[in-house]
């Protein structure tokens, strides 16, 4: 594979990868009352591992043993089927409705937007000044971002594992 494209695609990762975890920590941050959700975590995760991961394929360039390898391939699949698992964790977590920042009542019921619910006397509360607008688009934000970089991982992987297949041996001279 040319190594100016793998490092275009290493670059795309690495950048998807800095916003899942830049907004994955805001949303976590926001979280006024309880314990955030899962899936908030599971993203800030994600986005240490593609960050991560995409350093290791940008570093995977520069030695020979490296590149264009099935291991290096092989990591990519795996971090992409994680990033898939992640970006279909957030879609079921915001549930149906694309497009339902608008709606007042889904924002204060849904446990990703939300911030939290206070709960008083048997009854649950979510705290009236939350910036929902802004916690809804960076929610699907974190989604669409984890499935752009689930199609990178994936792309690099075949990349790579299609490379390896036709690395040239080296010609050993007969005496």
């Amino acid at each position: 594979m040319n190594p100016c494209l793998t490092i275009v695609l290493r670059l795309a990762q690495l950048v998807l990868s800095v916003i899942v975890l830049a907004l994955s920590v805001v949303l976590l941050q926001g979280q006024r009352a309880g314990d955030a959700p899962v899936v908030t975590k599971f993203s800030i995760f994600l986005g240490a591992l593609g960050t991560l991961m995409a350093f290791f394929g940008v570093i995977s360039q520069i030695f020979a043993a490296l590149r264009d390898s099935k291991v290096v391939g092989g990591l990519d699949f795996g971090t992409g089927l994680l990033q898939f698992a992640g970006g279909v964790a957030m879609a079921v977590e915001l549930g149906p409705g694309v497009n339902s920042c608008s709606n007042k009542r889904w924002r204060e019921m849904n446990s990703v937007v939300n911030g939290g619910y206070v709960v008083v006397g048997g009854s649950n509360y979510v705290f009236r000044n939350t910036p929902f607008e802004s916690r809804c688009q960076m929610a699907f934000s974190v989604t669409a971002c984890e499935f752009l970089l689930c199609m990178t991982f994936v792309a690099a992987g075949v990349f790579m594992i299609i490379s390896s297949y036709h690395k040239k041996s080296p010609v050993v001279p007969k005496w």
